[in-house]
């Protein structure tokens, strides 16, 4: 297909420039005199060279320059069909008037003064030579100029101001269009205009599903304003939406703002779910408080039955009575700290110091091992509850001594850049299925015989309570490593 070419209009002005001095000469010649003197053909065979001449400048030089060249060499052409139409007596200095306007029109208040003060130079020029040649008096010659010149000069002055106005309201009108339309582009709500035929004027939506929705709606709203409302909310494709319809261009179009929604709605039920699990958390820490006591009395109650003599038959029981008491003090435990994950008091530490009490309190658990643990890396600084981090890092380590076969090593590797610092702790064990790999920081979520499954959460709730998190990669047969991430001091 062929492409539309647009003519600017100045080129326009070039393309006309000829044809109307062509019909000015004509017109004023052959109805009257039946002859066109040859002197016309001449002025039209100049202009006709004159406009090629200006196409092909208009590749070079700026639109502004070539439009005071094409206007300043029209004006001594004037003055030749002036003087050859009539001189003072022709009504052809007129034509001055129609350039003085033209270049209002094209060059504003600077271009029209311009032309008009050269227009009255060259007309003045022309009276000089009507009154050498053809003996005109002078007081008739000077009327002529005088009145002329000030048309010339007011014209100019009328025109120029006019187009100064002009210009000035089309760039404000320019610069505000462009403001709207940056700001409707970028606004983060969609927005969609029908008019009263619910035809679609303008939207910014560009998801036809939602554009469809919305402008069923919006045209429903039109036809009834109070039965549908003007605000609702409306779920489409998974997401969260706020509609408000409005009526605009007294009732005969309404306008229709598409505020997304989802982002604010996963914030409320994270926050609830926030509420309600320090809830949760308080009431735990309570019970597990009350139910500690109790526990521990029962438990040493059965150390002293344990201890004292009965018969062999009731032995067993009282042996596996007091193993499930310990173990249930041991979920007590880890429940009261998961309830009470959260700092009490921070200050400046180092990340060797938390790894070096963690491993301390770890590795005598697991002698019988003989693990070998590689410590690499840099040390940081970070503000820190020591007791508490260092509960939530040994957790990590606990979890990789126990999956690790003895004789096996436990890579931890520390380092930071300008604003985090981060610790790896990797084993050689048989590593996380990836369909497990979300599951483990969920409470009580555990493969292990006999776990609480609450180490791996409570690890992450002490580390988030630091301003920081804990990511996880395992390969199957080959291991897994914990990057505990914290924000340097």
């Amino acid at each position: 297909m062929f492409q539309k070419t647009r003519i600017s209009p100045l080129q326009g002005l070039i393309l006309l420039h000829p044809l109307v001095i062509t019909f000015i000469l004509l017109s004023s010649s052959y109805p009257v005199t039946y002859t066109i003197p040859g002197t016309y053909w001449f002025i039209i065979f100049t202009s006709l060279i004159l406009s090629s001449f200006f196409w092909f400048l208009q590749r070079w030089l700026k639109p502004e320059l070539l439009t005071y060249i094409l206007l300043l060499t029209d004006i001594p052409l004037i003055t030749v069909i002036t003087y050859f139409t009539g001189g003072a007596e022709s009504l052809f200095p007129l034509l001055y008037i129609l350039l003085i306007i033209i270049s209002a029109i094209f060059l504003y208040r600077r271009g029209a003064y311009v032309v008009s003060l050269i227009s009255v130079v060259f007309f003045l020029i022309l009276m000089f030579i009507e009154i050498n040649n053809k003996a005109l008096e002078v007081k008739y010659v000077m009327q002529q100029f005088y009145i002329f010149s000030l048309l010339f000069l007011l014209t100019g002055i009328l025109s120029g101001s006019l187009s100064e106005r002009y210009r000035i309201k089309t760039e404000e009108l320019k610069k505000l269009n462009l403001t709207m339309e940056e700001i409707v582009k970028n606004i983060p709500s969609g927005i969609l205009v029908i008019d009263n035929a619910g035809t679609i004027i303008y939207t910014n939506i560009f998801d036809e599903n939602i554009k469809s929705f919305v402008h069923l709606h919006l045209a429903r709203y039109l036809k009834n304003p109070e039965r549908h409302g003007s605000v609702k909310e409306l779920k489409i494709q998974k997401k969260f939406y706020l509609l408000s319809c409005s009526l605009i261009s007294n009732d005969h179009g309404a306008l229709a703002i598409l505020q997304d929604l989802t982002e604010i709605k996963k914030l409320e039920e994270t926050s609830r779910i926030s509420k309600q699990t320090k809830m949760l958390a308080e009431l735990g820490g309570s019970l597990a408080h009350e139910i500690r006591n109790p526990l521990a009395s029962i438990r040493g109650s059965l150390e002293v039955i344990a201890k004292s003599r009965v018969s062999k038959s009731a032995k067993p029981f009282i042996d596996m009575a007091l193993k499930e008491s310990i173990r249930l003090n041991e979920i007590v435990s880890d429940f009261l700290s998961f309830a009470q994950f959260v700092p009490k008091k921070t200050y400046r530490t180092t990340i060797n110091d938390v790894l070096n009490e963690s491993l301390l309190e770890v590795m005598p658990g697991f002698a019988g091992k003989k693990l070998e643990i590689i410590r690499t890396g840099n040390n940081f600084e970070i503000n820190a509850d020591l007791n508490r981090l260092k509960s939530g890092v040994s957790n990590i380590i606990v979890n990789a001594c126990e999956v690790s076969e003895p004789g096996k090593r436990i890579i931890i590797t520390t380092d930071h850049d300008d604003k985090f610092g981060w610790i790896e702790i990797t084993d050689e064990g048989p590593g996380i299925p990836k369909k497990d790999l979300k599951k483990i920081f969920k409470p009580f979520y555990t493969t292990k015989k006999g776990g609480t499954g609450l180490g791996l959460s409570i690890a992450q709730k002490i580390i988030e309570a630091h301003n920081g998190k804990i990511e996880v990669s395992s390969k199957v047969g080959k291991g897994t490593t914990f990057k505990i991430i914290l924000p340097r001091a």
